[in-house]
């Protein structure tokens, strides 16, 4: 009889310390990771351009990608007012890059290069080579 009332006490103990130990991994706040300078400068240009863009009209698929392209403009022209320009090595590789999606999709060279510069622009990704580079 003491003996089941010691492992109950055991189990219930053990099940109260697991109970603590989930309620504290739930509230763990992990620290946040510092960004870049280029990436806070993305951000922010990327809300300017979004902004921008947003009284545009998108009924029609043309409007769609005419605000698609103001986006794009105003965060290239936002980029350049902060000291950052388009780096040619990003070029040069994604242009390899839209002749081959250009042939797996069969669209056109320049809808390829244009979609991969447009998701470049808002990459942050410090790995691979970036769309920007500081101007000199």
């Amino acid at each position: 009889m003491k003996l089941s009332r010691v492992w109950w006490g055991l189990a219930l103990l053990l099940l109260v310390y697991a109970g603590f130990w989930y309620w504290q991994s739930l509230t763990t706040v992990e620290p946040e990771r510092a960004q870049s300078v280029v990436a806070q400068t993305i951000n922010q240009c990327d809300l300017i351009a979004s902004k921008a863009a947003s009284a545009l009209p998108e009924v029609l698929p043309f409007q769609k990608l005419e605000k698609a392209a103001r986006q794009a403009r105003v965060l290239e022209r936002c980029m350049q007012d902060r000291g950052y320009q388009e780096n040619p090595a990003w070029v040069a590789e994604a242009t390899k890059q839209a002749q081959k999606m250009a042939g797996e999709q069969a669209i056109s060279e320049a809808e390829a290069y244009e979609t991969l510069r447009r998701q470049g622009m808002l990459a942050m990704a410090p790995t691979a080579i970036s769309y920007w580079r500081k101007s000199k």
